[in-house]
């Protein structure tokens, strides 16, 4: 039996959940500031949203490059070639420290209190987590239909997939709270 087939069941479920995210992050903008411009007046970027902005593409893009070691390879090389494996959780490991850099910068200007967050800001932070369960679900609902029904008649899913379920919800949580504070800063 073909090892891809829940590989395709997680694009899936990513795409489904980047639409869940999408929505549910929408849904929470009614309950951010009012903002009333000029005719033809743009909000300037908050420095919030450019580090958001810049972590969410930098962790996409490592992420993104992960999956495609693990695709391009195949999942028994990469469970069974170092190589491979080191390469694709070294791409996970610095998409994590992207994170961490933005979510320590994060702390610090909301410790500081130094108008560096604005109301707006601080509303779109407390909205941002909204779509991150939501999304977990969707990706753990893909892995465990796409695995069962792959391993349905040996009942016996390979250890390589644990490995591939921990870091897929990983990257999922934490790319869908960034999207959450990207997509927050949207008006339409």
């Amino acid at each position: 039996m073909s090892h891809m087939s829940p590989i395709l069941w997680i694009i899936v479920a990513l795409a489904v959940a980047g639409g869940l995210l999408y929505v549910a992050v929408r849904r929470t903008q009614r309950h951010l500031p009012p903002l009333t411009l000029p005719q033809g007046e743009k909000l300037p970027k908050t420095a919030l949203q450019r580090l958001a902005e810049t972590s969410f593409i930098a962790v996409a893009t490592l992420s993104a490059a992960a999956a495609t070691i693990v695709v391009f390879f195949g999942v028994e090389a990469f469970w069974d070639r170092d190589a491979v494996r080191l390469s694709a959780t070294g791409f996970v490991l610095a998409a994590l420290a992207v994170f961490t850099y933005y979510s320590l910068r994060v702390a610090a200007w909301s410790a500081r209190d130094d108008g560096k967050l604005d109301e707006r800001d601080r509303a779109i932070l407390a909205s941002a987590p909204a779509a991150q369960a939501p999304a977990l679900m969707v990706t753990l609902a893909a892995w465990m239909i796409g695995l069962t029904e792959s391993f349905h008649t040996t009942a016996e899913v390979p250890t390589v997939f644990l490995y591939l379920i921990f870091w897929s919800c990983t990257m999922v949580t934490v790319a869908s709270l960034l999207a959450g504070i990207v997509v927050g800063y949207r008006r339409s």
